[in-house]
């Protein structure tokens, strides 16, 4: 695949997904996220504003190099998650062996899938554990600093 002629900006894109992710998980509707996967080379492009989102959104990373991949094959990601028994219990699949690329179903329950139409899902309360203060990472990527929400005429 050729990178440069690719219609979509790559970062912009891995960046875009990240901030979406990031509102899910400050808002608790998904346990735990992995970023877009990308090469080691795109690491210090994406990190200063990934970094930025998770703060803007209380959430966290924690950067996956994937060493049990071949290295000619090697993607990276960041695990995005709010609290931090979810990264252990990732963690603790990693030690035994599995990896997302190769083993997803082991990690559907920390990323959240299936949760919706699961059986007994009707019945659940929706509920915060803990509700943090966030900024507007939308808004500022997409509008800039301060121009959302537009403030309304007085009627």
């Amino acid at each position: 695949m050729n990178l440069k002629t690719q219609p979509v900006d790559r970062i912009s894109f891995i960046l875009g997904m990240i901030t979406a992710f990031a509102e899910c998980l400050a808002n608790e509707s998904k346990r735990m996220a992995l970023s877009p996967p990308f090469y080691s080379s795109d690491y210090s492009s994406v990190l200063p504003e990934a970094e930025r989102i998770a703060r803007e959104q209380g959430i966290h990373l924690w950067y996956e190099e994937n060493p049990d991949l071949p290295p000619a094959n090697r993607l990276h990601w960041f695990v995005m998650y709010k609290f931090p028994e979810v990264l252990e219990e990732y963690k603790k699949l990693r030690n035994k062996g599995f990896n997302p690329i190769r083993h997803f179903s082991e990690f559907g329950a920390l990323l959240s899938y299936g949760t919706a139409w699961g059986k007994g899902a009707d019945g659940v309360l929706p509920m915060m554990r803990e509700v943090r203060p966030t900024e507007d990472t939308v808004g500022r990527i997409l509008l800039g600093e301060g121009v959302w929400p537009p403030i309304r005429d007085k009627e």
